[in-house]
């Protein structure tokens, strides 16, 4: 990867750390004030700033994910990075194709949504019934059976960003 566009990656995946950070701030917040929708939008925005360094770090799978691999190794990433494991972050950004496979496959067509509860405290539901869980425990957002610890995103920010904020702000002709 040329160094121009390195730089810009670099300065984007600091902007959505950032807004990782922000997120989870907002979460805190939002649990603290038994806000359950202010939870949700916190946690929506905070997987979808995730998904942005996923792309910007692994692409869409294929030859990107290869050509990306100096702009990982410029900040400490590897390939057991968390921010790899984009399934449970697609259900959210396919929310209508979850409904739609929810109402094709769910039997009674229960729906158990928007919690915020421990794992397995709710029970009576099909896989399919589950739609978002959060276990503030745990830090797992879960979508059908699809787990996903917020934690472990936090801390891989935590470990990288002081990376981050040194190459971004480098000049990028050198």
């Amino acid at each position: 990867m040329e160094l121009y566009p390195k730089r810009v990656f670099q300065r984007q995946l600091k902007l959505q750390a950032e807004f990782i950070i922000i997120s989870s701030e907002q979460i805190n917040s939002a649990l603290k004030e038994r806000d359950v929708t202010k939870v949700f939008y916190s946690i929506q925005n905070f997987l979808n700033a995730s998904a942005n360094i996923a792309k910007c770090l692994f692409g869409s799978g294929g030859r990107k994910c290869a050509q990306r691999k100096s702009l990982r190794e410029s900040i400490g990433v590897d390939e057991n990075s968390p921010f790899k494991n984009v399934s449970a972050r697609n259900n959210f950004e396919h929310m209508d194709e979850r409904i739609d496979r929810w109402w094709g496959e769910s039997r009674r067509h229960n729906l158990c949504d928007l919690n915020i509860t421990p794992a397995g405290f709710i029970q009576g539901f099909e896989t399919v019934e589950w739609f978002r869980n959060f276990d503030p425990e745990t830090t797992d957002i879960t979508f059908f059976s699809e787990k996903f610890n917020l934690q472990e995103i936090v801390d891989e920010v935590q470990r990288i960003y002081p990376k981050l904020q040194e190459e971004a702000g480098k000049p990028h002709w050198e």
